[in-house]
């Protein structure tokens, strides 16, 4: 009796080694190639706010993270890619991130000029209610697009909200808070840009993209 439940506690302790060491093997395999889903899935959505024929350098090659609580996301280490061409500063796309919305982080990527006007914005990640708060999301309305073109003053502050709180943007019929948290998290990173352009636009990259 004891020698058969040991005989069975070996062999559930090899079969927990062999499925272990399957797993690692499998992350291991699949890791790059995830990897390099997530980074066409990215320039897709780059190449949508930054014109390609504006830069020449490899945007993933110039990755680096930065954080700020108060500006980008709390707690949220966020990347940052620069767009150049012939060495000169062209744009960077840096990402940001909101939890004021309904249904938890919105993430976003925001492309600013080099003179700090944004050239676009897309939104990476959302959970927010179909049909109401997803509406942010450029595949169903072009809400998002408005953003174009925008850029940030200190003294037109109160125009960065939505229109029901004297702003100059559009909320959605039954749905303030997702576009009003949006049109805020864009604000802040014009002004995270604004404070730090020197430092970001010199910043060495620093990150694997993954």
């Amino acid at each position: 009796m004891l020698k058969s439940i040991n005989r069975n506690g070996i062999l559930l302790a090899v079969f927990a080694i062999i499925c272990t060491g399957a797993i690692a093997i499998i992350n291991l395999i699949t890791k790059p190639m995830i990897a390099e889903q997530q980074q066409k899935a990215l320039l897709k959505i780059v190449d949508k706010i930054i014109p390609k024929d504006s830069y020449d350098n490899d945007l993933f090659a110039s990755c680096f993270r930065v954080r700020n609580d108060h500006l980008l996301g709390k707690n949220q280490q966020q990347r940052v890619f620069l767009a150049k061409k012939q060495g000169e500063n062209v744009a960077l796309v840096i990402e940001a991130s909101t939890f004021n919305g309904y249904s938890g982080e919105i993430k976003l990527a925001i492309a600013i000029l080099n003179n700090g006007t944004i050239a676009g914005v897309r939104v990476l990640k959302q959970k927010e209610t179909p049909g109401l708060g997803d509406k942010i999301l450029a595949s169903k309305t072009n809400w998002i697009l408005a953003f174009a073109g925008k850029s940030y003053q200190q003294t037109h502050s109160n125009n960065w909200n939505v229109k029901k709180d004297g702003g100059d943007f559009d909320a959605f019929t039954g749905a303030t808070i997702t576009p009003r948290a949006v049109t805020f998290a864009i604000r802040d990173a014009l002004i995270y840009f604004k404070k730090h352009k020197t430092f970001l636009f010199n910043h060495p990259a620093t990150c694997e993209v993954n």
